[in-house]
């Protein structure tokens, strides 16, 4: 299956933190609304913007849309050298049905927060219901980097961002200071 379905994907404006649009609440798309072009264009447009940034993943509200999609890939990624692949994952209405007991803490950055790293405490293993871009029900089984990314992009579609699962404010840097100094 090819990356795109439309011939020309655009590369979109990232909102930055304190944008409104990343506090808003997100809304699900309908069966009808999924098929149609400009929804399908549009998660093009999101894939290229992720890949344009080198973003592992991408949320509706972070390239100012209120509908309830993501985008995840890390393919040699520069900004995750060290974590596993995750193949090209589109998902429409996505939701967390079951988190692990077991936690790990790692480094999260975010395209939103440009510039900014920070430990979170995530779930290593997680369940989530969610849409195909066409339109079938899926059900996804989640561990390591995938689950945190997955819990991660969840999280813009509920207004929140990876600073607000902080638990420990200390280790918030700037890239240049986690590229020098990080474990």
């Amino acid at each position: 299956m090819a990356d795109t379905y439309s011939d020309n994907p655009s590369i979109l404006k990232v909102a930055q933190l304190g944008h409104p649009i990343l506090r808003s609440e997100t809304e699900p798309f309908t069966k009808g609304e999924i098929a149609e072009p400009s929804t399908q264009h549009f998660i093009d447009s999101m894939i290229s913007t992720m890949r344009e940034y080198n973003g592992a993943g991408l949320a509706g509200p972070q390239v100012h849309s209120k509908k309830q999609v993501i985008v995840i890939e890390a393919q040699s990624n520069p900004r995750y050298p060290n974590e596993k692949e995750i193949p090209l994952t589109v998902l429409l209405n996505p939701k967390i049905v079951k988190f692990s007991d077991d936690l790990t803490e790692g480094w999260e950055g975010c395209l939103s927060l440009k510039g900014l790293w920070g430990r979170v405490n995530r779930s290593t293993a997680i369940t989530v219901e969610a849409v195909t871009r066409e339109g079938e029900n899926v059900i996804i089984d989640a561990e390591g980097f995938f689950a945190v990314v997955l819990q991660h992009e969840i999280d813009h579609l509920y207004a929140k961002v990876f600073v607000d699962r902080m638990e420990d404010m200390s280790s918030l840097c700037f890239t240049e200071e986690y590229n020098r100094y990080k474990v």
